[in-house]
C-alpha cells in the first residue's frame, strides 16, 4: 500500500513542476487553459491528502513530541536550509521585485524582520508557501487525534468540504493561516481515506471514483472552486487503481515502476528545489520569440523533464556526499 502512495506522490510532483513551468509570452485560449487546469491546477491537494493519509496511518505510533521532532527534521529544517539563497537575494537587495510585498517598505525593516516575514510566508520562493501552511496543520495533531478517537472524523470531513468549497486560497498564497484553514478539509479527507482504505481497494471502487472524477472535472469547468476536489478524486482513483495493480512481465513496466518510486522518494526534494529553476526559466523565457500552443506546451514539457532530472541529480549528489544527512538538507 505504501508503495502505491509513493507512486501517487511522484506523479503529483511531476504535475506540480509542470504547472510552474510557465515561460514565454504565449497567451492560452480559454479552452486551452481549461485543459491545462484540469491536468495540473490545485495538484497541491494531492500532496495535502497524502499527508493526511500518512498522518492517520501512523497515528498512535509516536508521541506528539516525537511527531513534531520528525516534522522538524524532515520538513522544517530542509525548508530553512533550501530557503537561504532565495532569502539572501531579497534581504541583500539583489532582487527588487515581488508579487505582493511592498519592497520599499520591506527594505525599511531590519534584516531579521525581513527574514522572518519571508520564512513565515514562503514568499521568497513561490512554491514554498505550502510549507508554512502545512506546518500549521502539523501543529493541530492533538485536535485531529481527538476527532479520530471520538469517531467525529467523517462529520468533520463533511463540514470541512463545505467550507473548502466556499473558501478560497489567500491571494498570492500570502497568508499561511488562511491557506492552512482552506486546505485542512483536504487533509481530513486523506485521513478518512486511510480509515476507509479497504473499501477504496475493492475493484468496484475504481468505477465510482472514475465517475466522481468525471463529474468533478465538469463541475470545475463551470466553477473553479471544484478543481481541488477534482484533484482529490484523482488521488483516490490512482490509489484504487494502483492497489489493483497486477504484476506483468516486461522491462518497460519495471522501469516505469522504479521511476515512479524514485520520483515519490524524492518528491519533497523536487518540491523544495524546483522553484529556483522555475524562476531562472522565467528570466530566460523573455528571450523566446512568438510561439504557438504546440511550441508552448512542448517547451513546458521539456522544462519539466529537465527540472526533474536536475533535481534528481542534485539529490543523488547530496546523498553521495552526506548519506546520513540528506533528508535534513534537502528532504530526501
Amino acid at each position: 500500500m505504501l508503495i502505491q502512495l509513493n507512486w501517487i506522490r511522484g506523479l503529483a510532483a511531476v504535475l506540480i513542476v509542470f504547472h510552474h513551468m510557465t515561460v514565454g509570452s504565449y497567451q492560452t485560449t480559454e479552452h486551452q487553459q481549461l485543459a491545462l487546469n484540469l491536468l495540473s491546477l490545485e495538484t497541491t491537494c494531492i500532496f495535502v491528502a497524502l499527508s493526511g493519509f500518512f498522518f492517520r496511518y501512523n497515528l498512535g505510533k509516536y508521541s506528539y513530541r516525537v511527531y513534531l521532532g520528525k516534522k522538524l527534521q524532515n520538513v522544517i529544517l530542509p525548508y530553512l536550509l533550501i530557503s537561504i539563497p532565495a532569502v539572501l537575494l531579497y534581504v541583500s537587495g539583489l532582487k527588487q521585485e515581488h508579487e505582493w510585498i511592498d519592497m520599499n517598505a520591506f527594505h525599511d525593516w531590519p534584516p531579521f524582520a525581513q527574514t522572518a516575514l519571508l520564512l513565515a510566508t514562503g514568499a521568497h520562493l513561490g512554491p514554498l508557501w505550502f510549507i508554512p501552511a502545512l506546518t500549521l496543520i502539523f501543529l493541530l495533531a492533538p485536535a485531529l487525534e481527538w476527532l479520530v478517537a471520538r469517531g467525529l472524523l467523517p462529520a468533520a470531513t463533511l463540514v470541512g468540504l463545505l467550507y473548502f468549497l466556499i473558501s478560497e486560497r489567500p491571494a498570492n498564497d500570502a497568508d499561511p493561516l488562511l491557506a492552512a484553514l482552506h486546505f485542512l478539509p483536504i487533509y481530513l479527507c486523506g485521513m478518512l481515506a486511510c480509515e476507509q482504505r479497504e473499501r477504496l481497494q475493492r475493484p468496484q471502487a475504481r468505477y465510482w471514483l472514475l465517475a466522481a472524477l468525471v463529474l468533478l472535472s465538469g463541475a470545475a469547468v463551470l466553477d473553479s472552486a471544484f478543481y481541488g476536489l477534482q484533484k482529490l478524486a484523482l488521488c483516490l482513483l490512482l490509489f484504487a487503481v494502483f492497489s489493483q495493480q497486477v504484476e506483468a512481465p516486461g522491462r518497460a513496466e519495471g522501469r516505469l515502476k522504479k521511476g515512479m518510486a524514485l520520483l515519490g522518494a524524492y518528491s519533497f526534494a523536487i518540491y523544495f528545489l524546483h522553484g529556483y529553476l522555475a524562476g531562472a526559466y522565467r528570466l530566460l523565457g523573455r528571450l523566446l520569440g512568438e510561439q504557438n500552443f504546440a511550441q508552448y506546451l512542448g517547451t513546458r514539457l521539456c522544462l519539466t523533464l529537465i527540472t526533474l532530472l536536475v533535481c534528481i541529480a542534485a539529490v543523488w549528489v547530496v546523498k553521495q556526499l552526506t548519506p546520513q544527512r540528506s533528508r535534513v538538507l534537502i528532504g530526501a
